[in-house]
């Protein structure tokens, strides 16, 4: 009874103040949006607050870990693909030297066999040619030695016994010499005092040019 004495006077009091707000507020749910909706959203904040969380704290592990992820990919990509390229360049380094390296003694082989070629082209023909030259030159020393002595045997020998019968060659003085074919003169080997005759002299006709002219008697 002591319990439901109070309770009764709750519900009576509470009912006193509804009618009341009934009479003084013709639109009790105006209430809603003003007081209440406040209220509502105060105690449903903490488990979309909650929720909030879980999502957030979900996004921040998903891009953490692509964050982590990604560099440690793109350190370890990056570390072997310098290695890769570390051994390409060293590959292509090598292969480099050693081409330019054989390549250099191909071609100081080759020139080293150009040189003794043509030094070898150089020296034996010329020492054939030498030789050659010299043996001509003693073969015409000899030769020259031969007719020299021959033409002395012959001048002095034969000619000097055909001479004691031949009469010398006739002077410009002499009757019968070159100065004494000419005529009109008073008497035979008086030809020495004039002038040699001159000797005709057939003209030759020059064939090329745009005027050919005789060389021998055209005027210049």
């Amino acid at each position: 009874m002591k319990l439901l004495l109070p309770l009764v006077l709750l519900a009576t009091l509470a009912s006193c103040t509804s009618t009341k707000n009934l009479v003084n507020n013709p639109r009790p749910s105006s209430v809603l949006p003003c007081r209440d909706a406040g209220y509502v959203n105060r105690g449903l904040g903490y488990p979309s607050q909650a929720v909030g969380q879980v999502g957030t704290t979900t996004m921040d592990i998903v891009d953490d870990g692509a964050n982590f992820s990604g560099k440690v990919a793109d350190r370890q990509a990056r570390d072997y693909t310098n290695m890769a390229y570390d051994a390409v360049y060293r590959t292509d380094d090598v292969a480099f030297r050693e081409t330019n390296r054989y390549t250099d003694y191909a071609m100081d082989t080759v020139d080293d066999g150009a040189g003794f070629g043509s030094r070898a082209i150089t020296r034996w023909p010329g020492l054939a040619t030498g030789i050659m030259q010299r043996g001509m030159v003693a073969t015409k020393d000899v030769y020259q030695s031969g007719m020299y002595s021959y033409g002395e045997a012959v001048s002095r020998g034969f000619f000097g016994a055909v001479d004691i019968f031949t009469p010398p060659e006739p002077k410009s003085y002499m009757v019968g010499s070159l100065n004494d074919l000419g005529s009109g003169y008073p008497l035979p080997g008086s030809g020495h005092h004039c002038k040699l005759p001159q000797l005709p002299v057939e003209p030759e006709q020059e064939v090329t040019g745009k005027n050919p002219k005789n060389p021998v008697t055209a005027s210049k």
